[in-house]
C-alpha cells in the first residue's frame, strides 16, 4: 500500500512547526489565529493559551493600546497585500511578566475575504545584551563603574545645551588625586585599584542624585554638576570633597592618606564648549597642584591665558623633535681645588619658528602630557654623543657630563633599555655619565626609584641627587639610594656670604656629603665671597656664572683645551712626581698657611702641577706631579726658599697617571694647630714626618692614601 504523498498545507504546517523562527497569525481584530513551536516556547505559553486570545497579551500593559491601533491601520492599510520585508523592534512580555526584545516583520494577506495578519519574530537578547555590553564598555570606566571621559564629555555637551535653553550653569569639577602614585607604587596595582573605588565612592556620596561623576584616567575625576545659581555652592562642594578626601582609607588593613587638587569651571552653553569646560577645570586644578596640592580653585581670565599657552606649547612639543628645533648647552662644572673644568651639566633648550621659549615654560608641560620621555632620550643621546667626542680629544682628563632626568622618565619602565641602547649606539664611556633626579623627584616613590636607579647603576651610569636640601628625604632613604652627587641648591648658596643659617646648612651638608663618601657640587655660585665660603667648608665643585654661563659645545671645548694644555706631557718631558720633607723655620698659624697655600694653588694650576700638601707642627711633606722638568724646577726653588730648611727628598720617579689631578695642591694639617704657636715645643713635635720620609715607599703611599677618600666615584675625571 502506497504511502500518500503530504499535500501543501501539511508541508507548509511542519515548515512552521520546526522553524527555529516565531510565527503568528492573527485577524484584523488582533485575536491569535496560529501560533507555531518556537513562538510558544519564547513566550512561555501552549498554543491553545494564545490561539483566540488578543496580540496584546504578548506586550506589555502599557503598549498594549498603542499595538491594537497599529494593528487595526495595518489591516485597513489600501495595499490590498503585503509580504514580510525589513524588521522592526518592539519589546514582547512572556507569561512570567518578564520582558524582552524582540524583532518582528509583518505580512498580511485575504483568506476568504478577511485579512490575516502574520508576524515573524526573533527574540534577540543576547545580541541586545551583547551590544549594551560594547555600549557600556565604551563609555564606562571598567574599575569603577563610573562613566568615562568619552560619556561625561557627551553629557556635558548636552547638559551645556540644556544650560543655553533655561539659562541656568553648568560647573565642572576636575579632582586629581595627590600622593596616590606612591601608594600604588609601594602597596600595588591591586591596592591601588581597591583605593580608586573608595575614592570614587567617596566622592560619589558628597553629589546631589541628579550630579555625574566620571573618571577620567588614572586618579583624575570629573564631576559635572546642571542647574548652578550660586558660585558659592560650587566652592562648598570642592572644600566638603577636599575634606572627605584628607580621611583616612584603608588599604591591605592600613591606613593611607591622600588629598586632592580641585579645579573649578562653570559656564553655560551660550559661550562654552564641552572641550573648552574641561580644558578649563583642567587649567584651575593644575594650578591648584603647582602650589603644593591638597586645594581648590576657579578658572579665571589668567589661567585661561595659560591654559592657551600650554595648548600651544604641547601642539609645539609633539612636532619639535621632528622639527630639529632642539639644542643642548653645556654649564661647566668646577672643581674648587683645581679651579678647572671637571665637568658639565646639559640644558636643554628649545628655539621653534616664532623664538625660544625657557625651559621653566615648556619643561614642566613636557612633563604633563608625556612628551619628556622621547626628548629626555634625546637629551641622553646628545650626551652620550658628546662624551664619546670628548673622549677622543681629552683623553683622560674628558670632563664628566651630568643629565637631568624627571619624574615621568623614572615612571617609564623601558628607560634603563632606551639608556643602555644608546649607550651601546654611540659607543659612549657610561662611567662619563652622572644622571641628575631632584630630591623631590627621588623621594616621590622610593622603592621603585631605588630599583630603576638600580638598573641605571648596572650599565655604569652614576647618579646625583639635584637640589639637595629643598626635598623631604631622610638619610635612611639617602642610604639606600647609589648616589655618587650630592648638588647643594642654590637658595642655600645665595645666602652663603648673608645668613648664618645659610652657611649652617651647607657646612652640615657638605659634611654629611662627605661623610657618606660623596661629592658636592654647589649650584648658582655667582659671587667671589660665595666661592670662598665654599671652599672652606670642603666642597668638591661649583656651577655658575662667576665661572662660566652655559656654553655651545665648541665654546666649553676650548675651555677645556685652554686649561688642560699646561698639564700634557711629552716624551721628552714625562708625568713626573717627587716627594719631599722640611721644616719651616717659624711656625705658620691659620692666617699664614692660608696664604701659603692660596699662594701654591695659583702657581701650581698655572704650571699643570697637581698634588698634596702635609702640615704637622712646623713640618711639611709635599707630593708634586707634573711634567719632569716642571716638578725639578719647583723642587730648585723650594730648596733655596729662605723659610725652609732641612730639605730632604724622600721619593721621585715616574708617574703612569696623576695621583691628584683635580687638586692644584690639597692641603691637610696633621696637628691641632693653635690660633699662637707654641714657639717653645713645636719643634719637639716635628720628627714624625720626617721619620716618615726615611722610608720611600711609605712615604709614597701614605701620601697617595689621601686621594682615596675624596677620590671622585666611578664616573667622575679620576
Amino acid at each position: 500500500m502506497k504511502t500518500p504523498k503530504p499535500t501543501p498545507a501539511r508541508v507548509v504546517r511542519r515548515i512552521l512547526e520546526v522553524a527555529d523562527t516565531g510565527m503568528l497569525a492573527v485577524d484584523a481584530h488582533g485575536i491569535i489565529l496560529e501560533a507555531n513551536t518556537s513562538l510558544c516556547q519564547m513566550f512561555g505559553y501552549t498554543r491553545d493559551e494564545l490561539v483566540g486570545q488578543s496580540v496584546g497579551r504578548l506586550l506589555p500593559a502599557d503598549l498594549r493600546a498603542a499595538h491594537s491601533r497599529y494593528v487595526r491601520d495595518f489591516a485597513n492599510a489600501a495595499e490590498s497585500e503585503r509580504s514580510m520585508r525589513g524588521r522592526g523592534e518592539l519589546t514582547g512580555c512572556r507569561k512570567d511578566g518578564s520582558c524582552f526584545p524582540l524583532k518582528a516583520s509583518l505580512s498580511k494577506y485575504r483568506e476568504n475575504g478577511d485579512w490575516i495578519l502574520l508576524a515573524s519574530l526573533h527574540d534577540f537578547s543576547e545580541q541586545k545584551q551583547a551590544e549594551e555590553e560594547r555600549v557600556w564598555q565604551a563609555t564606562h570606566d571598567a574599575l569603577t563603574g563610573l562613566p568615562n571621559r568619552a560619556l561625561i564629555r557627551e553629557r556635558l555637551a548636552n547638559a551645556l545645551d540644556r544650560s543655553s535653553r533655561h539659562g541656568r550653569s553648568v560647573a565642572v569639577l576636575f579632582v586629581d588625586l595627590d600622593g596616590f602614585k606612591p601608594i600604588n607604587d609601594s602597596y600595588g596595582y591591586d591596592s591601588g585599584d581597591a583605593l580608586l573605588k573608595q575614592a570614587a565612592a567617596t566622592l560619589e556620596a558628597q553629589l546631589r542624585p541628579d550630579d555625574s561623576l566620571a573618571r577620567m584616567s588614572g586618579d583624575e575625576f570629573v564631576i559635572l554638576c546642571e542647574q548652578i545659581d550660586d558660585p558659592v555652592a560650587m566652592s562648598t562642594l570642592a572644600q566638603r570633597l577636599n575634606e572627605q578626601l584628607r580621611q583616612p582609607f584603608v588599604v591591605n588593613a592600613q591606613e593611607v592618606f591622600i588629598a586632592a587638587s580641585i579645579g573649578v569651571a562653570i559656564g553655560d552653553g551660550a559661550k562654552h564648549s564641552a572641550d573648552e569646560m574641561l580644558r578649563d577645570a583642567d587649567a584651575a586644578m593644575f594650578a591648584v597642584k603647582r602650589q603644593g596640592g591638597d586645594g581648590w580653585r576657579f578658572f579665571s581670565g589668567d589661567l585661561h591665558e595659560e591654559a592657551r599657552q600650554r595648548l600651544v606649547l604641547t601642539r609645539g612639543l609633539r612636532v619639535a623633535l621632528e622639527r630639529d628645533e632642539f639644542s643642548v648647552l653645556f654649564q661647566p662644572i668646577v672643581s674648587v681645588t683645581s679651579g678647572r673644568v671637571a665637568g658639565a651639566e646639559v640644558l636643554l633648550r628649545w628655539t621653534p619658528s616664532d623664538g625660544p621659549v625657557s625651559p621653566a615654560v615648556f619643561i614642566p608641560v613636557a612633563e604633563k602630557t608625556g612628551a619628556i620621555i622621547p626628548i629626555g632620550a634625546w637629551v641622553f643621546r646628545q650626551a652620550c654623543l658628546a662624551a664619546a667626542r670628548w673622549a677622543t680629544i681629552f683623553g683622560e682628563a674628558v670632563p664628566y657630563l651630568s643629565v637631568n632626568v624627571s619624574t615621568r622618565q623614572l615612571d617609564d619602565p623601558a628607560l634603563a633599555d632606551v639608556f643602555e641602547a644608546t649607550l651601546r649606539e654611540t659607543g659612549a664611556d657610561p662611567s662619563r655619565i652622572v644622571i641628575e633626579i631632584t630630591e623631590t623627584a627621588l623621594m616621590d616613590d622610593v622603592d621603585a626609584n631605588l630599583r630603576m636607579l638600580r638598573r641605571l647603576a648596572e650599565l655604569g651610569l652614576r647618579a646625583a641627587v639635584d637640589d639637595f636640601g629643598t626635598g623631604y628625604s631622610s638619610l635612611a632613604q639617602l642610604l639606600r639610594m647609589p648616589v655618587s652627587l650630592l648638588k647643594i641648591d642654590r637658595e642655600f648658596i645665595d645666602g652663603l656670604d648673608k645668613r648664618r643659617d645659610s652657611r649652617i646648612i651647607t657646612s652640615t651638608v657638605i659634611g654629611m656629603g662627605h661623610s657618606l663618601g660623596m661629592r658636592l657640587v654647589a649650584e648658582g655660585v655667582e659671587t667671589a665671597a660665595q666661592l670662598a665660603e665654599l671652599s672652606a667648608h670642603g666642597c668638591d665643585y661649583v656651577q655658575g656664572f662667576y665661572f662660566h654661563r652655559p656654553l655651545a659645545e665648541e665654546a666649553f671645548i676650548d675651555i677645556v683645551r685652554r686649561e688642560i694644555a699646561p698639564f700634557l706631557t711629552a716624551p721628552d718631558d714625562p708625568l713626573y712626581f717627587l716627594v719631599y720633607v722640611s721644616e719651616a723655620v717659624t711656625p705658620l698659624d691659620r692666617a699664614a698657611l692660608a696664604q701659603l697655600l692660596d699662594t701654591s694653588r695659583q702657581r701650581n694650576a698655572a704650571l699643570g702641577v697637581t698634588g698634596i700638601l702635609l702640615y704637622q707642627h712646623g713640618c711639611f711633606m709635599q707630593m708634586l706631579e707634573g711634567r719632569r722638568s716642571v716638578v725639578e724646577g719647583l723642587i730648585a726653588k723650594i730648596y733655596r726658599d729662605p723659610r725652609h730648611h732641612t730639605v730632604r727628598i724622600s721619593a721621585r720617579g715616574a708617574l703612569s697617571r696623576r695621583i691628584f689631578p683635580e687638586w692644584s695642591m690639597g692641603f691637610r694639617d696633621m696637628s691641632e694647630l693653635p690660633g699662637t704657636p707654641d714657639f717653645d715645643n713645636w719643634r719637639q713635635r716635628t720628627q714624625e714626618l720626617l721619620a716618615l720620609a726615611d722610608d720611600p715607599a711609605t712615604s709614597f703611599a701614605f701620601l697617595a692614601a689621601f686621594a682615596q677618600p675624596l677620590n671622585p666615584p666611578v664616573g667622575l675625571p679620576a
